[in-house]
């Protein structure tokens, strides 16, 4: 199956279908811990680039273009800036830091720098592998019949496979992930550990609570700490949510924001499992090359 005849399976249907699945909660649950788990064990140079999502989508579209064998720092801005993922100052930024730590390494030659093949290297890959491969096997959990795509997805070309074919649908289906830009989730993707703190603090409620997010304790230094913000970050973020109250040691969250959290989870599953299909039957975005490849 293509990208393109997969995209149509992103549908409110399909969404709620997942949203509706027995064990959703407590997938989106291990998703966001297993995040959380993964922050906390990379190296203070990736948890700079992981902990907004901007930097972390300039480095996952410079990982997809890395793999499609086109990654330049004019094919990054331009793909960027075309996406709307970041403004071109930002990817130049991203890029020198990149740089700095050793992790994107222009080839050596003539002409504009910014025209010449970029190396990833190999602890940026890995850390951006892992990570997508918490949110591909949270969505496997809820497909088992796609169970054999993890396997494929661990391995290089099926990993860049599934890459191509996120970054296909996402540009054919707009649509469904522009919602994002203006809900309730957007405050905190906007932030600096925003999603990261509230992965957190999924975790910290009660087992029992009717909604995914409801209400948590809440410590302030503990954030402070965990995500390497100030403590002063922390309190503008609470202050300023219109979906969050503190009461003291205790943060409470609106129903929007909640039904939002498992709207971005449905979303996000969803597309995984479309990479699962792709995979599993067979579509290969061949490296260097302008196409793709089926079987037969």
């Amino acid at each position: 199956m293509t990208p393109g005849t997969l995209s149509s399976q992103l549908t409110e249907e399909a969404f709620e279908a997942i949203g509706a699945k027995p064990g959703f909660r407590a997938t989106v649950e291990s998703a966001a811990a297993k995040s959380v788990a993964h922050f906390q064990r990379l190296d203070p140079s990736y948890q700079w680039i992981t902990k907004d999502i901007g930097r972390a989508s300039i480095c996952v579209t410079a990982l997809t273009l890395h793999a499609m064998g086109r990654l330049t720092a004019q094919a990054l801005t331009a793909a960027c800036v075309d996406s709307g993922v970041s403004s071109p100052g930002r990817v130049q930024q991203v890029i020198r830091r990149c740089q700095e730590i050793g992790e994107m390494t222009v080839e050596p030659g003539a002409g504009l720098w910014t025209r010449r093949p970029i190396r990833l290297g190999a602890g940026l890959r890995r850390a951006l592998h892992e990570r997508a491969m918490i949110d591909f096997r949270a969505a496997l959990a809820l497909a088992p019949a796609l169970a054999d795509a993890a396997a494929l997805a661990d391995t290089d070309d099926g990993f860049a496979t599934c890459l191509a074919c996120i970054a296909i649908i996402v540009s054919l289906r707009r649509d469904v992930f522009a919602l994002e830009e203006s809900g309730p989730l957007a405050f905190f993707l906007e932030r600096e550990a925003g999603m990261l703190i509230l992965f957190d603090l999924i975790g910290a409620q009660a087992a029992d609570r009717a909604r995914l997010l409801e209400a948590a304790p809440l410590s302030r230094y503990a954030l402070s700490r965990r995500f390497d913000v100030s403590r002063a970050h922390i309190n503008k973020l609470l202050a300023e949510s219109p979906d969050l109250e503190t009461d003291g040691d205790r943060v409470v969250f609106s129903e929007t924001l909640s039904m939002a959290m498992e709207r971005h989870f449905a979303r996000v599953l969803r597309l995984n499992l479309c990479a699962a299909e792709a995979l599993l039957s067979g579509w290969r975005f061949e490296p260097g090359r302008r196409r793709a490849s089926s079987p037969g």
